[in-house]
C-alpha cells in the first residue's frame, strides 16, 4: 500500500513527491507499527547526531552532537542509508554499515554452508555480502564422496543467489556480489552463467571477474593463457586457452547484458594500505570497496554542491574554508560509527574486523553538479585537470584528520607504521600528512571511498557519486495524482533556468552535459584521475549508446586499465531487450499442399517479450503474402516455447486457407499477461502480444525506429512499470518510484 506523505514533508522538499517520498519510506523513523515519527529530516538530523555522539567522551558529547548536527544539516555531508534508517533507532536492532566480504574458507561442503549462513545472518541485520568463489575446485575435478566429480566453483552461484532472494530486508532484498578470478578454469562458464534465456539464473546477484595484470598482457599481445586450480586434494588443474578468446566472451556479454563487471585485482591489491594485516578477499555488492573476510562498508559522502561560491558566474570557486570543515567532521563521524557499531555486528568476525582496521569510506555527491557550476564541462582537460587537484587536496585533508584522532583516541589496531609508509597510495600523501602519520599512526586503515549513492543523492536533490547528470528532465507518470503526466526538471536544471530565466533545456550553455552525450573515454580518464587518489575503490557506471559495437567496450577496459582504474562497469542502453530484422532465404524449397508455390522469401523479427528473447519468422510466397509463421521462444524447454510453438502453427494453418495476416495481429495484439516488457519504447504485454506486434512490423515493412527522447533511453522498473530505471554507480534506481537495487 502507497504510503501517505505528510504535508509537513512535502513542504520540506518544496513539493518534490520523489525527495519526500525516498525520506519518508527509506529513512525516516517510524514505530513498530510503522507510525511516521520523523516527518522532516531536521529529526532524522537530531537523531542520528545524537546517536554517532553518544560513542564520544561524556563532556564532549554535547559539542560533537552540534558539530554533526551541523554537517548533516541542509544534506551537506550524507552518511550512507544504513546510517541514516539505523542509528538511534529504538525500536530495530540493525548494522549500521551497508555491504560485507565474508570468505569461503576452502573447499568443502561444510565452508560453502557456512559462509551461506554468514550471508543469511547479514542480510537479516540489514547488510548486503559479497564472496570469492575462487577457493572452489573447478567442474569435472575430482570429489570423494558420491558424486566422483565436482559440478564446479560456478555450481553454487544460485545458492547464494537464492538466499539473497528469499531473506527479506523491509520490502527490499540484500545486494551480492559474487567474483571469481580470471585464471580459475571455471572463468569462462562464470562468464555466462546469467546467459539463461529467461534470466533466472543467479538473478539476485551482481557478478564481476578478478583481473590481472598477466591476463591483460596476454590479450593484448594475443597470447596463451593458463587457467589454473591448485589443492591438496585434487592437486592442480589446468588448461591453456587462447586469452583473447576468453576476452571476447567477457566483453560481447557485457555488450549483451552489462555483465560481468571487470576488477583490475593486481591493482586493488598493490594500492591497498591494508594488505599487510588483513588480505582482500571480495569487494562489496557494487564493487566500491574491496574487503577483508568480516570488513565492512561504512559510508559517507560529503555533497559537493553546498561548497561552491558564485555558482554559474565567472567568479565562481570551490569555498575550501566550509569544505574542510566538512570533510574533518566527516571522518570523525564515520570513525564513530565504526565504534558503534561494534555491538551492532551481525557476526563476531565482522566486529573483530572492524576493530582491528576501523575501515572508512568518505566520498563525494553531486560532482557533475558542482562542475556544472563551476563552468567546466565533465568531459574535457580542464576537468581532468580540475579534479586532480581536487582531490588531492581532499584526500590529505582526510588523512591529516585521521592522524589527528588517532593523536587523540590511538591508531587501529593492527597500524604498523614502518608497514603502512611502504603503501604506494601512502607514499603519494603531502609530505606535511606522512610526517603526522609517523608522528601519530592512523585511526583508520583507509580512508576514501566513491560509492553508490543512488537514494540518499535523490534524497539530496543532486547527481550520485562522480556520475554526470544522467538526463536533464524526464517524464514522470503518478496514479496517485489528479496529474499523470509532467515534466520534471533536475534540480539543478530548474535552479539555473529560474536564475537565467530560459525556458527549456535546449537553451543551456555547453557545459551542461548529460551521461550519453559525453565522450566515454573521457568519463574512464575522470575515473582515474579520481581513483590516484581514493585508496579504497569507486562505483561507477558508464552508460553507452545503443548501437555501440562490442569493440568500444573492449577499448574502454583497456583504457580503464591504463588509467589506473581499479574496476569498471559499462551499460549499452537496451542491452537486455534486443530486436534484430533481417531478411534470409530458406534453406531448402518446400512444396505445400494448399499451393503449387514455391517460398522465396522469409523475414525474421528478433523482439523481447515477459518470458524471454522471442524469434519470429514469416514465410511469403510468389505475390508476396505471409502464408507461414515460425515462432519460437528462446532456448529452454519450457511451456512458454510449446505455447509460442502452438500459436504459431495455428496462425501458419489459418494463412494457408487465405486467412489475413492483419486479422492475426487484430486478434492478439494487446493480451496482457502478468508482465511486461519493452522494445523501442513499445510495451509487449505477453507472447500473443508480441507475435502480433512483430508480424506488424513485418507487414508494414522496414521498420524505422523513432527517435529516441531521453525518457525512452530509460529501462522498465519491476516494481512500478515505468520507463524510468537508470544504472548509475554500478546500481539501478527508478526515478519514478522507490525501486533500488542497492542504496
Amino acid at each position: 500500500m502507497e504510503q501517505t506523505i505528510p504535508e509537513s514533508t512535502l513542504d520540506f522538499f518544496e513539493g518534490d513527491e520523489l525527495r519526500a517520498r525516498v525520506f519518508i519510506e527509506k529513512y525516516a523513523l517510524k514505530s513498530l507499527d510503522m507510525e511516521i515519527i520523523e516527518g522532516t529530516p531536521e529529526k532524522m538530523w537530531d537523531r542520528v547526531s545524537k546517536a554517532i555522539s553518544s560513542v564520544e567522551r561524556r563532556e564532549k558529547r554535547k559539542e560533537w552532537r552540534r558539530k554533526f548536527y551541523e554537517i548533516l544539516e541542509d544534506f551537506k555531508f550524507v552518511p550512507g542509508g544504513r546510517i541514516l534508517a539505523t542509528a538511534g533507532d529504538p525500536y530495530r536492532r540493525k548494522t549500521p554499515f551497508n555491504c560485507y566480504v565474508s570468505a569461503i574458507r576452502d573447499d568443502s561442503i561444510e565452508a560453502i554452508f557456512r559462509a551461506l549462513y554468514e550471508s543469511a545472518r547479514t542480510y537479516s541485520w540489514g547488510g548486503g555480502w559479497g564472496t570469492d568463489i575462487s577457493v572452489l575446485r573447478p567442474r569435472g575435478a575430482v570429489v570423494h564422496n558420491a558424486a566422483s566429480r565436482s559440478t564446479g566453483a560456478v555450481s553454487f552461484m544460485n545458492l547464494f543467489s537464492e538466499v539473497t532472494g528469499t531473506i527479506g530486508q523491509d520490502g527490499r532484498r540484500g545486494a551480492l556480489m559474487l567474483m571469481i578470478r580470471v585464471d580459475h578454469p571455471d572463468a569462462p562458464e562464470f562468464v555466462t552463467v546469467k546467459n539463461d534465456p529467461e534470466r533466472r539464473n543467479v538473478r539476485f546477484a551482481n557478478i564481476s571477474l578478478k583481473i590481472t595484470d598477466e591476463f591483460m598482457r596476454a590479450v593484448e599481445r594475443d597470447e596463451e593463457f593458463t587457467l589454473w586450480f591448485e589443492n591438496d586434494v585434487v592437486g592442480r588443474v589446468e588448461r591453456r586457452i587462447r586469452a583473447k578468446d576468453l576476452w571476447d566472451k567477457i566483453v560481447n556479454n557485457a555488450w549483451a547484458s552489462a555483465e560481468p563487471g571487470v576488477l583490475f585485482w593486481d591493482r586493488i591489491k598493490r594500492e591497498s594500505p591494508s594488505e599487510y594485516f588483513a588480505p582482500l578477499i571480495a569487494t562489496n555488492p557494487c564493487g566500491e570497496i574491496p574487503l577483508e573476510d568480516g570488513g565492512a562498508c561504512c559510508l559517507g559522502s560529503v555533497n559537493l554542491t553546498r561548497f561552491v561560491k558564485n555558482p554559474f558566474t565567472p567568479d565562481a570557486c570551490v569555498d575550501w574554508e566550509n569544505l574542510e570543515t566538512v570533510i574533518r567532521r566527516a571522518v570523525r563521524f564515520l570513525d564513530n560509527v565504526v565504534e558503534y557499531s561494534l555491538d551492532r555486528q551481525p557476526l563476531e568476525i565482522q566486529r573483530e574486523a572492524a576493530k582491528r582496521g576501523r575501515r572508512i569510506g568518505l566520498g563525494v555527491m553531486g560532482l557533475a553538479d558542482m562542475l556544472i557550476m563551476l563552468g567546466i564541462k565533465y568531459d574535457s582537460q580542464d576537468a581532468l585537470i580540475f579534479l586532480d587537484g581536487f582531490f588531492d587536496r581532499f584526500k590529505n585533508i582526510a588523512y591529516q584528520e585521521s592522524a589527528r584522532i588517532a593523536q587523540e583516541k590511538g591508531p587501529f589496531e593492527a597500524f604498523d607504521l614502518e608497514k603502512h609508509m611502504k603503501n604506494p597510495f601512502v607514499g603519494r600523501l603531502w609530505q606535511e600528512t606522512k610526517e603526522m602519520i609517523k608522528s601519530h599512526g592512523l585511526r583508520n586503515v583507509t580512508l576514501l571511498s566513491i560509492a553508490p549513492t543512488g537514494s540518499i543523492s535523490t534524497m539530496a536533490g543532486v547527481t550520485g557519486g562522480i556520475e554526470p547528470v544522467f538526463a536533464f528532465s524526464y517524464i514522470r507518470r503518478s496514479e496517485s495524482l489528479s496529474k499523470k503526466e509532467f515534466k520534471v526538471y533536475h534540480p539543478l536544471v530548474k535552479r539555473y533556468m529560474e536564475l537565467t530565466g530560459i525556458e527549456s533545456e535546449d537553451e543551456l550553455p555547453e557545459y551542461f552535459v548529460t551521461a550519453h552525450q559525453i565522450d566515454p573515454y573521457y568519463r574512464v580518464k575522470l575515473q582515474g584521475v579520481v581513483q590516484n587518489h581514493i585508496d579504497n575503490a569507486i562505483s561507477s557506471t558508464i552508460n553507452l549508446p545503443k548501437d555501440t559495437p562490442p569493440q568500444v567496450i573492449s577499448d574502454i577496459y583497456f583504457e580503464a586499465w591504463k588509467a589506473g582504474c581499479k574496476g569498471i562497469t559499462v551499460y549499452r542502453d537496451g542491452s537486455r531487450e534486443g530486436i534484430l530484422i533481417t531478411e534470409e532465404k530458406p534453406k531448402s524449397t518446400r512444396k505445400r499442399d494448399f499451393s503449387e508455390e514455391i517460398f522465396l522469401e522469409a523475414k525474421r523479427i528478433k523482439l523481447q517479450t515477459p518470458r524471454g528473447s522471442m524469434y519470429l519468422m514469416a514465410s511469403f510466397d510468389n505475390e508476396n503474402q505471409v502464408r507461414e509463421v515460425f515462432v519460437q521462444i528462446g532456448k529452454s524447454g519450457a511451456d512458454e516455447k510449446a505455447d509460442a510453438e502452438a500459436i504459431g502453427r495455428l496462425i501458419s494453418l489459418y494463412l494457408q486457407n487465405d486467412g489475413n495476416p492483419w486479422e492475426v495481429v487484430k486478434t492478439l495484439e494487446g493480451i496482457q499477461g502478468r508482465d511486461i516488457a519493452w522494445f523501442k519504447g513499445i510495451k509487449i504485454y505477453s507472447i500473443p502480444d508480441a507475435i502480433a506486434k512483430g508480424l506488424k512490423f513485418i507487414l508494414e515493412g522496414e521498420f524505422e525506429p523513432k527517435k529516441l527522447s531521453e525518457t525512452d533511453k530509460f529501462d522498465v522498473c519491476p516494481m512500478c512499470g515505468e520507463r524510468a530505471l537508470i544504472r548509475e554507480n554500478g546500481c539501478l534506481r527508478c526515478l519514478s518510484c522507490l525501486y533500488s537495487k542497492c542504496d
